[in-house]
């Protein structure tokens, strides 16, 4: 392999084709249920307070199990793919047209269902998905707010390729020097004699400007260690697995972990904000499960064991792969119900809650093969990358001198 400094470098082997690498199907299904849990957490508009109904569980972390997803499955997808500026280039825009149609569109339903305060500015970010990279709530949740995580998931994927062109030694060391140095930075908060932005107003939505909350919950390369264990996760997958004999009950007893983490989340979080910071608080508030959901995924990537073969079955599939559409749709749905409609006054919760969820499911599937598939292969024919057998199973060609 010839290496340049501050370049790619490819090697002199004859283009081949890649090997494809088998689906992970299960974590496809994980999907699914990260994504109701979502919707669950945003019924509160619809009178249904499920963290109130469920021990206190604060359901909107799941979108830390999507972060560490995210970076294992792009790990196992992209590793040993990047041969050059061409590639990463084209990887950037498969990426973001992976997510902008469906994005855009959803933002106009918004817009116009909403009617929220505009302007150019949050217009211009929310459009171009850089609302999160702006930490404030006044941009990162204007019009569609979910869309706030999928401002974070760009970052990720403007760094990925610069992460998993280095020798695996070299990509822990990212990992765990950047993870230090954030969670380092929250617990210095603590030391603190009072908060270090102003605190936010009583319609903490429409600030426009920078506080603890929104830093730690919103600026991506915070939420980064998410996505850096997803990588490391990977990384770990590549090298030791689980002999199938246990897997099972791995697996099980990652789930039976989480649910038990999670029923004292909300003790921890207040017994944060009481003894630390608020910008530690939140921040453990957000992310605080991501080394539970950094072990469930490293265990169902596992393509054996019982609980494998539940999720991976046809439905559960499906479901996980609308996931995203129904994730972007459902809060212009339940808005929608909500307030133009009053459903809960009409129907009460429970009839207005089944209203939501059958309505952004079936929206849902209409994105998913009307707008965000043929986005997907639109943006794989037009932005194509090399297609070369990678030297191993663990390093890709390219390397970064």
């Amino acid at each position: 392999m010839t290496a340049v400094a501050g370049n790619l470098a490819v090697d002199d082997a004859q283009p081949a084709k890649a090997t494809a690498r088998p689906m992970l199907l299960n974590l496809t299904a994980l999907r699914a249920f990260a994504a109701l849990a979502i919707f669950v957490h945003h019924l509160t508009e619809l009178g249904i307070d499920a963290s109130r109904s469920i021990r206190d569980m604060y359901l909107g972390c799941a979108v830390s199990f999507f972060f560490v997803l995210s970076g294992f499955v792009l790990a196992y997808s992209f590793s040993g793919r990047f041969f050059g500026w061409h590639d990463i280039r084209n990887f950037i825009f498969q990426r973001f047209f992976r997510l902008w149609p469906v994005h855009v569109l959803c933002f106009f339903l918004a817009l116009v269902a909403r009617h929220p305060p505009t302007s150019l500015f949050t217009a211009y970010l929310a459009a171009t998905l850089q609302g999160s990279w702006f930490p404030t709530y006044g941009t990162a949740y204007a019009y569609n707010g979910v869309s706030w995580s999928i401002s974070v998931e760009l970052f990720f994927y403007l760094a990925l390729p610069f992460i998993v062109i280095l020798r695996p030694n070299q990509v822990m060391l990212v990992v765990c020097c950047w993870t230090v140095a954030v969670l380092g930075l929250i617990a210095l908060t603590a030391t603190l004699p009072g908060p270090v932005f102003p605190p936010p107003s009583e319609k903490p939505w429409l600030d426009l400007y920078v506080t603890d909350a929104s830093l730690v919950h919103l600026f991506p390369p915070v939420r980064m260690v998410e996505f850096l264990s997803g990588i490391a996760i990977y990384r770990l997958f590549s090298s030791r697995r689980i002999s199938n004999d246990w897997v099972t009950f791995c697996q099980v007893a990652a789930v039976v972990c989480l649910m038990l983490w999670a029923c004292v989340h909300a003790e921890i979080t207040q017994f944060i904000a009481d003894h630390a910071s608020l910008m530690a608080s939140v921040a453990y508030r957000e992310f605080g499960l991501y080394p539970l959901f950094a072990a469930i995924v490293y265990v169902f990537a596992h393509q054996s064991g019982s609980l494998t073969r539940v999720l991976s079955c046809r439905v559960l599939v499906f479901c996980g792969e609308i996931s995203f559409a129904f994730y972007m749709i459902h809060q212009v749905v339940i808005h929608v119900l909500a307030y133009n409609f009053e459903i809960r006054q009409h129907c009460g919760p429970t009839v207005a809650a089944i209203s939501a969820g059958m309505l952004s499911l079936g929206f849902s599937i209409v994105l998913h093969r009307a707008v965000e598939t043929p986005g997907m292969d639109w943006a794989r024919q037009k932005f194509p990358m090399t297609r070369r057998a990678p030297l191993s199973a663990h390093v890709g060609v390219g390397a970064v001198a």
